[in-house]
């Protein structure tokens, strides 16, 4: 179980990425730091749940599309790399691939998706998240918006509060920006 954060600095043309650093199965809390974002191509991928998903797009981005600005292409790409690890199960004739995520474009563009790639576009500016810590998450962005007003800032003490506050949300804050050139970078020092 996760936590994973988005909202664009217009300022700085800057998405602030968040999430904890520790992933958790049940009862089982995983032994070292987690990575939840894949970057390639102009776009960074969030995701939250289960299973080899990350792995699943690592093996196949040399599919990953190139030069779309596109969401619904990225979820195709998703859905082939996730069937070829046989990730997901149907659920009353619907697939639905154990978790949920954030797509960002360079752009500083923010889709929502979830556990069957329903797709929702995140209005800019705004603080955004997905996994299991959300209801904190957004709860706090929404009260703390007002008094911080640092996307930045506003990242670090959501993600504080989060992990402080639940039990499924595990390990080290981590943040890190992806930028207008398409590029990810490593957890910032906080």
């Amino acid at each position: 179980m996760t936590i994973i954060t988005a909202i664009h600095d217009a300022g700085q043309n800057l998405t602030f990425l968040g999430s904890n650093g520790r992933a958790t199965i049940g009862s089982f809390v995983a032994p070292s730091r987690d990575t939840k974002w894949f970057a390639k191509n102009g776009w960074v991928i969030g995701i939250t749940g289960t299973g080899p998903k990350l792995e699943a797009l690592k093996a196949h981005e040399e599919k990953f599309p190139k030069d779309t600005q596109h969401p619904f292409e990225i979820l195709k790409f998703m859905r082939v790399a996730y069937g070829d690890f046989d990730i997901g199960e149907m659920d009353e004739g619907l697939k639905r691939y154990c978790g949920s995520g954030l797509l960002i474009h360079k752009s500083g563009a923010i889709w929502d998706f979830d556990n069957s790639f329903c797709l929702t576009e995140v209005e800019r500016g705004v603080f955004w998240a997905r996994g299991s810590g959300i209801d904190v998450a957004l709860g706090a962005a929404l009260a703390l918006r007002e008094y911080i007003q640092s996307p930045n800032a506003l990242t670090k003490r959501v993600l504080e509060i989060v992990i402080a506050n639940d039990v499924d949300c595990p390990g080290e804050l981590l943040i890190q920006t992806f930028d207008q050139n398409g590029d990810l970078s490593d957890p910032l020092e906080v």
